[in-house]
């Protein structure tokens, strides 16, 4: 178990960068788009007003 938490916290380490990057995009993408059943969520977060391009 401590050989994969070991290997992990190596992999996060290295790719940090890129997988918060990725998550801003993955934020951005489906703060823009119309709920889909993947990311479908009753109500809005209320921070999410932010990361639209255009506000209602």
């Amino acid at each position: 178990m401590k050989k994969i938490a070991k290997s992990l916290k190596k992999f996060v380490i290295k790719h940090g960068n890129a997988i918060a990057c990725c998550a801003f995009a993955f934020v951005a993408f489906t703060s823009n788009s119309s709920s889909m059943v993947l990311f479908h969520e009753p109500e809005e977060p209320a921070g999410i007003d932010k990361f639209k391009k255009f506000n209602k």
